[in-house]
Parts: C-alpha cells; structure tokens; sequence
C-alpha cells in the first residue's frame, strides 16, 4: 500500500515538473521570438507601422531600414530624429517619414518601389529590450492608372465611386475621412458601420448621398456638387499597421434651368431696349428738324410723352438686368470656377468609310492655377477593320511647377487579331529639375495568343546629373507556354563619370520545365578609368532536376593595365548526385607584360562519395620568358577512405634555357594506414646541356610497422659527357627491429673512358644486435685498359650496447 501511494506522488511530482518546465519553454521563446509581419502596399499610397506602446521617460524606441537607422525617439523626448538627422548621408526618404510622440508609431507617407524592404523595431528599456519586424512589399503603378485613380473629376449631379482597391479582411477597420473629418465606417465583420452624421453628429454635410460597398468597403457619393470637391482619406487599420489612401476630387459646376431662364429673360430686355433706342433716336432727329422749320406738330407732343416713358421702360429694364445677374452670381460658386472649353469634329468619307471623331476639351482651375488640355481623335475603317482611338492630356500647375503630358494610342485590327495600347507619360519638374518620360506599349496577337508588354522610363535629374533609363519587355506566347520578362536599367551619373547597365532575361517554359536567369551588369568608371562586366546565367530544369549556374565577371583597368576575367560555373545533377563547380581567373599586366590564368575545378559525387578538386594556375612574364603552369588535384573517396593529392609545377626560363617539372604525389590510406609520398624533379638546361631528374619515394605502413624512403638522382652534362645515377633506399622495419640503408652511386665519363660504380649497405638489427655494413666499388678505364676487381670491406659484427 505505501509503495503504492509513493509511486502515485512521484507520478505527480513528475507531471509537475514537466509542466513548469513546458511553461518556462513557452515564456521563453514568446520573449525571445522575433515577430515578422508582411504589409503590402501600391504605389504612392502611405503606411503607419504601429509599436503597440505608449512611450515612457525610461524607454527608447529605433526603427532600422535594411540595417539603417531611419528613426528614434526617447521615451522624455530628449533625442528624436528621422531620415537624415539620424545618419548623414542616408536621406532615402527626404521629409517621408512621421513619428507618433505618443506611440512611436512610424509612418511612411507616398511610398515608392524603392522603400520595399525589412523594417526593424527595437524597444529598449532597463529591465527588458523587445524586437519587431515588418515586411513591406510596394507594387509598382503605372503613372496614368495611379492618375486615375487618385484623381477623379465630375459635374454637379453625377455620381463618383473611390474604390479601396483592397481585399476585405475580417480583422480590417476602413475609415473614410473628408477634409480630415469623418464621413464613413466599414468594419471587415460589418458590425461596425456608419455614414455621414452616424459617425459624427453635426456634420449633415452628404444628406444621405453615400453609399458603402460591403465586400470591398469602397464609397460612392451620390448627385455631388461643388461643395464636395476636396481630398477624401481612406485609413485601412489593423492590429499592426495602417494603410492610407488619399483621392482628389473636383466638381464641375452646371448652370441650372432658372439661371438659364434668367438668362434669355436678360436677352430679351436687351434686345427690346436696343428696339426702343432706335424709335426714340428716330423720333429725336424728326424733332429737330421740325424745330429748325420753326414747327411744333402733334407728333412732337407725342415724342415728348414717349421719350418720358421710353425713359421709364429704359430704368426698369437696367433694373431687371441687374437683378438677373445678381441672381446668377449667386447660383454659381465663383471661388470653385472651372472656365472650360470643349470642342467637337466629327466627319466621314464616304469613300474609304472612314468614320473620325475629334474632342478637346480646354479646362483652367483659377483656385490652383491649373491649366488642362485633354484631346481625343476616334476612328474607324471598315476597309480595314481598323478601331483607332488617340488621346492627350497635357497639364500644367504653377504651384509645383510641374508640367505633365499624357499620351494614349489604342488601336484593335481584326484582321490580324492585333490588340495594341501605347502610353506615354512626360513630366517635368522645375523645383528639382527632374524630367521624366514612362512608355508603355502592351499588344495581344490572337492568331498566335502572343501577349507582350514593353515599359521604359527615363529619368534626368540635373541637380545630381543623373541619366537613367529603365526599359522591361514582358512576353508570354501559349502555343509554347514560353513566359518571358527582360529588364534592362541603364544610369549615367556626371558627377563621377559612372556609366552604369544592367541586363536581365528571365524566362520559363513549362514544356520543359525550364526556368531560366540571365543577368549582365556592366559599368564603367572614367576616374579610375575601370571597365567592368559581370554576367550571370541560371538556369533549372525540373524534368532532368539539373542546376546550373554560370558567372563571368571582366574587369579592365587603364591605370594599371591589368585586364581580368573570372568565370564560374556550378552544376548540380540530383540524378547522379553530382555537384560540380569550376572557376577560372585570366589576369593580364602590360606594365610587367604578366599574363596569369588560374583555373579551378571542384566535384562531388553522391553516389561513390567522392569529392575531388583540381586547380590549375598558368603565368607567363615576358620580361624574363618564364612560362609557368602548377596543377593540382585533390581528391577524397569515404568508401576507401583513401585521400590523394597530387601537385605538378612546370616551368620554362628561354633567358637560361632551363626546363623544370616538378611532381609531388601524397595518399592516405586509413583502411591500411598507408601513408605514401612520391616526389620528382626534372630539369633541363640548354646553356649547360644539363638534363637532371631527381624522385623521391616516401612510404609509411602502421599494419607492418614500415617506414621505407627511396630516393633517386640522374644527372647528364653533355659538355663532360658525365652520366651519373645515386640512388638510396632506407627502410625501418619495427617489428623485426632492422634499420636498413643501401646506397648506390654509378657515374660514367666518356671523356676519360671510366664507368664507375659503387655500392654501400648498412643494416642493424636490434633483435640479434647486429651492426652491418658492406661497401663494393667497381671501376673501368677504358684509356688504359685497366679493369679493376671489386674491392670488398666488411665489417665484423658489433654487438649492440
């Protein structure tokens, strides 16, 4: 019974702990994980990165871009800084960046491709610091639909939509604002919603004119006026960030029907008072004629009464002309006037069936300054099929200074299946000077189902002197599911002579599962006079699971003279587990005339476990005539165990006429505990007529205890006619104790006619403390005839102490 009470508490002893244990764990990771959130955002729109937190006297909140402190703000406000204040020379975001003195909140405002990136949060205070993250994503817009959407334009009485351009979420709360006063309210839940006075009361302004679209959270103003012209603001709010959207809206006053009555009520008064000013004139030179010939007839009295009223009449029509115009003053809204001027031509050609229609429309906008020209040619051909619609808009604003063009040409030729759509966007800006262009040519073929997309932008900025140009060509063509994108960027810049392009093709074909990179930069650089080229091919392929990459980097350089190039090329093939990569460096100097080319290949093999890596380096020096070349290969195979290295230097000198290779051989070999070691020499020398080669063999085996050295030296000097070999064996044997050397010297001399040889072999054995050794010398005299015997001195044997 107790033995089992007690195996019951250590159980929940045992639970207890575990617990503890897995809530340590969980507090542990909550405080040290870092929290990645991805907000994704349009062209041009704002976003607020929300810390959660209201600042404190001890905390200290810095916000980094790409490793870059952008932001920071202490929690006594002691020391705030953004963009440039906090990093000289980092002024990416130049006035774009708000922070929240309350929260510390950051907010990015007409945010652009180039702001996409990592943004990092650190909270730091005494007891703890906490790490956040935001992933921005910024999809490009083109100009023209950022245009249309950011700016919409309409007559009293029309209706106008501003779409949020955003996918409902649950958790989103979407707040529209006019004027910075709150209109609309549209939760992802729809349980909180409200439009005009529901959401602030007193501000009655839309009298039941707005409409909320549930699924997207988009609003439509309904029979407008002048009164609604203004910015609206979209606010997306989330638990972790805010997206802000902003729209300019203008409203083009119509007269109405009353002011329009007023009007030709005012024409006809005129048109009666210039009648009466006739009669009386008529009346009048009747009445002086009659004066003159001394005569006053009834017809005078009744001019005079006509005069009297004519008068009356003249008085109450000034009177009723001006009531009229103050009428009309007070229908329209001077201060929000659009003078316009719209124009129409319309014609057509019986003869070719041409059908064209011509619209300009002519808009100044007094309040801003704006000058606004929008022309549209309409065409068809029925000969041809042809549906061709041109349009321009060209606007000027004296307040920014800013001149913009816009150009669209969308022709359709149902004889060909051709969909073609051409826009061209210039703008300048006198403030800083920059002038820009973006083209954009996007045609559909339907015979061939081809759809391409051709963008370029050019950019000139003459406060830096930058030239840049942008160019991307988008093809995709379904009979071969071929999808293809090149993109080129070219950038000169003046003030440092930089002359900057980089290339890339990227394209996939899912015939073949092919998914190919190709990329090429090349940049020049006239103040240190550097050419340089790098280029980069990638490239997989599913059906076959090949990897392959190939890099080329070029590089010249006037001041030094050196030219350069450096080629990689990595290949992985999953089918028989091989991973290749080869590298190669050619360097040339004309100042020391050194031409050098290194060459590196290296391979793994998964299947034998093999990895091997070869290496080749080839120099040449023309001021000395050394050609020079030193291989080396390595390789290792797990199987066997066995690791090998072998290393080649071969070397030309013309100035001396020396020819010399030298080759090292080492392998190991663990299965066996062989160590083996082979090394030769060989050398020429044309001045001397020397030919000499030297090898040395080095061995080490653990399993027999041997340690055996072999070594050899052949020497020829055609001047003397000498022919001379030594040669030296020494080996160790541990397990017999015998230490063994035999060394061998055999020379020959034509010149004399001797041929000598000899021969010495020294042993000791420590197992029968024996000490030998043997020397024998042999030589021949051809000149005299003499043959001498071998001369034989052996030792006796020593007992070893």
């Amino acid at each position: 019974m107790y033995h089992v009470l007690f195996l019951e508490n250590l159980v929940k002893m045992k639970l207890l702990f575990v617990s503890a244990l897995l809530f340590w764990c969980i507090l542990d990771h909550g405080a040290s994980g870092v929290d990645i959130d991805g907000v994704s955002v349009k062209e041009g729109d704002s976003v607020t990165l929300h810390t959660d937190v209201k600042t404190k006297q001890q905390e200290k909140i810095r916000w980094y871009f790409n490793d870059t402190r952008i932001a920071q703000i202490n929690g006594d406000h002691h020391k705030i800084c953004t963009d440039v204040q906090c990093n000289e020379g980092t002024e990416r975001f130049r006035d774009r960046l708000k922070l929240d003195h309350q929260t510390g909140s950051l907010t990015i405002m007409n945010i652009n491709t180039t702001d996409a990136g990592v943004y990092k949060l650190l909270i730091s205070t005494s007891s703890m610091d906490s790490e956040k993250s935001f992933s921005v994503t910024v999809h490009e817009v083109p100009d023209v639909e950022r245009d249309k959407m950011k700016r919409k334009s309409a007559k009293e009485g029309e209706s106008v939509t501003l779409d949020s351009d955003v996918v409902k979420n649950p958790n989103d709360l979407k707040v529209w604002y006019f004027n910075e006063t709150r209109i609309a309210q549209i939760s992802g839940d729809l349980i909180d919603i409200c439009t005009d006075v529901q959401c602030d009361k007193g501000t009655e302004r839309f009298r039941d004119r707005l409409k909320l679209d549930h699924q997207t959270g988009s609003l439509t103003i309904t029979n407008i006026n002048t009164t609604d012209s203004g910015l609206y603001e979209l606010q997306i709010n989330s638990s972790r960030f805010s997206i802000i959207k902003t729209y300019s809206v203008s409203v083009t006053a119509v007269p109405d029907s009353a002011a329009a009555a007023a009007v030709a009520v005012s024409a006809v008064v005129v048109v009666l008072l210039v009648a009466a000013a006739g009669v009386i004139y008529y009346h009048h030179r009747r009445s002086i004629q009659a004066r003159k010939n001394g005569k006053k007839t009834l017809q005078d009295q009744d001019q005079e009464i006509g005069e009297e009223e004519s008068s009356l009449i003249e008085a109450e029509a000034s009177q009723m002309v001006a009531a009229d115009r103050k009428s009309l003053d007070q229908t329209q809204t001077p201060q929000m006037s659009f003078p316009g001027e719209e124009s129409t031509v319309h014609a057509k050609t019986q003869s070719t069936g041409a059908d064209g229609e011509e619209s300009t429309v002519h808009a100044k906008t007094p309040l801003t300054g704006t000058d606004r020209e929008k022309s549209t040619i309409h065409s068809n051909t029925p000969s041809t099929g042809t549906d061709r619609e041109e349009s321009t808009i060209h606007a000027k604003a004296p307040s920014t200074g800013t001149d913009r063009e816009e150009s669209t040409i969308h022709a359709k030729i149902p004889a060909t299946g051709t969909d073609r759509e051409k826009s061209t966007v210039h703008s300048k800006t006198p403030s800083t000077g920059t002038d820009r262009e973006k083209s954009t040519v996007q045609a559909k073929t339907l015979s061939t189902g081809t759809y391409r997309e051709e963008s370029t932008i050019h950019a000139k900025t003459p406060s830096t002197g930058t030239d840049r140009e942008k160019s991307t060509v988008h093809s995709k063509t379904p009979s071969t599911g071929t999808d293809k994108e090149k993109s080129t960027i070219q950038a000169k810049s003046p003030s440092t002579g930089t002359d900057r392009e980089k290339s890339t093709i990227h394209s996939k074909t899912p015939s073949t599962g092919t998914d190919r990179e190709e990329s090429n930069v090349h940049c020049k650089a006239p103040s240190t006079g550097t050419d340089r080229e790098k280029s980069t091919v990638h490239s997989k392929t599913p059906s076959t699971g090949t990897y392959r990459e190939k890099s080329t980097v070029q590089a010249k350089s006037p001041s030094t003279g050196t030219d350069r190039v450096e080629s990689t090329v990595h290949t992985k093939a999953p089918s028989t587990g091989t991973d290749k990569e080869e590298s190669t460096i050619h360097a040339k100097t004309p100042s020391p005339g050194t031409e050098r080319e290194k060459s590196t290949v290296r391979a793994k093999t998964l299947s034998t476990g093999t990895d091997r890596e070869e290496s080749t380096v080839h120099s040449k020096t023309p001021s000395t005539g050394t050609d020079k070349e030193e291989s080396t290969v390595h390789a290792k195979t797990p199987s066997t165990g066995t690791d090998r290295e072998e290393s080649t230097v071969h070397s030309k000198t013309p100035s001396t006429g020396t020819d010399k290779e030298e080759s090292t051989v080492q392998a190991k070999t663990p299965s066996t505990g062989t160590d083996r070691e082979k090394s030769t020499v060989q050398a020429k020398t044309l001045s001397t007529g020397a030919d000499g080669k030297e090898s040395t063999v080095h061995a080490k085996s653990p399993s027999m205890g041997t340690d055996g050295k072999e070594s050899t030296v052949h020497a020829k000097s055609p001047s003397t006619g000498t022919d001379r070999e030594e040669s030296t064996v020494h080996a160790k044997s541990p397990s017999t104790g015998t230490d063994r050397e035999e060394s061998t010297v055999h020379a020959k001399s034509p010149s004399t006619g001797t041929d000598r040889e000899e021969s010495t072999v020294h042993a000791k054995s420590l197992s029968t403390s024996t000490d030998r050794e043997k020397s024998t010398v042999h030589a021949k005299t051809l000149s005299t005839g003499v043959a001498k015997g071998a001369r034989v001195n052996q030792t006796e044997t020593k007992r070893i102490k």
